[in-house]
């Protein structure tokens, strides 16, 4: 019983105590008190993280700071991460996409204006609707294709070219003479035509061709013989020696048609498969280009 008594009497006192605990914690004074704590800590946090951040400021504008960074820049370990960043495959790809996508998005932008173009000269010839459309490419386009076939052509014979006479000049001394230039030249013509025989044999069209989406046909098939592509580099040439008559001929024949498609029997169309691709990743390529300029 006495035991009782006094677990009976510890109780009550815990709960008294515990109770004036609770009222002293409710009062206006104690939470007073508590409020200016806590305001006197945030105000030193605030001081001290000012402080700090002066600290570090001062630091890192210091010369001892531009020193240690500049031996980091040229240390082996910098450099051997910027070689592993380079090497990585994902900064590949992704530089290789990006810059597929450039090209392809040029390409498409190209295309619509040369066909403008295609449809506006066409007018100023002859009468233009909607039921003489036709699937061949026209004059424009053409010439756009040309020009950046021609374009490559140059740079690569101007870079073996000047390879070849600088090798020349530290060999034997001298400067190619006026018949070897007349040679290379020659030869560069011999080498452009078997290159464009090439591409058409092999591929149905030259890079030219393929960045603005158009191809070579014979009769409808895309099947084109190494015979019926050299023979049409000599009917290109053809109808570009009487003032370029031969491909002015496009702008008067409904079918879009050069002397050298008549003579060979081909034809210079639309590629409907890549025009149709290359529109499908605009579209996909837009809200991604949109989303990374809002970001």
């Amino acid at each position: 019983e006495r035991m009782a008594r006094v677990a009976g009497v510890d109780r009550v006192l815990n709960e008294a105590v515990e109770e004036a605990i609770v009222r002293a914690l409710r009062s206006p004074a104690v939470i007073r008190a508590i409020e200016r704590t806590v305001e006197t800590h945030a105000e030193a946090a605030e001081r001290d993280s000012e402080e700090i951040a002066e600290v570090v400021k001062r630091v890192l504008q210091s010369d001892a700071a531009g020193q240690v960074w500049e031996e980091f820049l040229e240390s082996e370990q910098m450099q051997m991460l910027v070689e592993r960043i380079a090497r990585a495959p994902e900064l590949r790809a992704a530089i290789a996409s990006q810059s597929a996508g450039l090209i392809t998005d040029m390409g498409v932008r190209l295309t619509a204006v040369s066909e403008r173009f295609d449809d506006a000269l066409e007018r100023v010839v002859r009468p233009h609707d909607h039921e003489s459309e036709t699937n061949q490419a026209g004059l424009a386009t053409r010439a756009i294709a040309g020009a950046i076939d021609l374009g490559l052509l140059f740079a690569a014979y101007s870079l073996i070219s000047g390879v070849l006479a600088s090798f020349v000049a530290a060999v034997f001394g001298r400067t190619l003479s006026a018949t070897a230039v007349i040679v290379l030249s020659v030869l560069g013509y011999i080498v452009g035509g078997a290159v464009f025989a090439a591409f058409w044999s092999l591929a149905g069209q030259t890079p030219g061709m393929r960045f603005l989406a158009i191809r070579l046909e014979q009769h409808g098939s895309t099947e084109i013989t190494f015979r019926c592509a050299s023979r049409r580099v000599f009917a290109v040439i053809l109808s570009l020696l009487p003032l370029g008559l031969g491909y002015l001929a496009i702008l008067r024949d409904p079918q879009r048609r050069a002397w050298a498609d008549r003579m060979t029997g081909t034809e210079v169309v639309y590629d409907v498969a890549a025009r149709s691709a290359r529109r499908a990743g605009g579209r996909r390529a837009d809200p991604q280009r949109r989303a990374r300029m809002e970001s």
